[in-house]
């Protein structure tokens, strides 16, 4: 199989809040879902320099402070060249901040990307908005009750 390498932040604010960005996959027959930010790294390009990138990018986090990674997963999925994707999803702390991506509207559309908001822990358990990973809320609760895992946990499934 041939899987694209991706990395994601969970971006926490003092309050805990989580931003999250909202995809809408319909146009390709496929669900609309609100996941961390973040991307594929491009040939050459290390976990970190690649989700600097994808920060500014997507949500205009200018050079965050990478904390350790919190969990990784397989999904397989049809997209390109790709059969699927390894995402390794890292902890980063911030003052709360509006974001501003440094990509356009246009560009930000063109990878399914249609918006993007901070939700707080009890938002995000109320609501019933499909979120990737599906246990986002339960991976939050958990951070936020336990602490960093020692390790990345692996999840199963979207």
């Amino acid at each position: 199989m041939r899987l694209r390498q991706a990395v994601r932040a969970l971006i926490l604010d003092p309050d805990d809040r989580v931003l999250l960005v909202h995809f809408d996959l319909r146009p390709r027959g496929e669900e609309e879902f609100w996941a961390c930010p973040g991307g594929g790294l491009e040939p050459g390009e290390d976990a970190y320099a690649a989700l600097r990138r994808e920060l500014a990018e997507e949500v205009g986090l200018a050079d965050p402070d990478i904390g350790p990674a919190l969990w990784s997963k397989v999904d397989v999925w049809s997209f390109g060249d790709w059969d699927g994707q390894v995402d390794t999803c890292h902890l980063v702390r911030t003052p709360a901040f509006e974001p501003h991506p440094d990509l356009s509207r246009d560009e930000l559309a063109a990878e399914f990307v249609t918006g993007m908001r901070w939700w707080t822990p009890t938002e995000l358990a109320a609501s019933d908005v499909m979120t990737s990973p599906r246990s986002l809320h339960d991976q939050l609760r958990r951070l936020l009750t336990d602490g960093v895992p020692t390790g990345p946990v692996e999840l199963h499934g979207h």
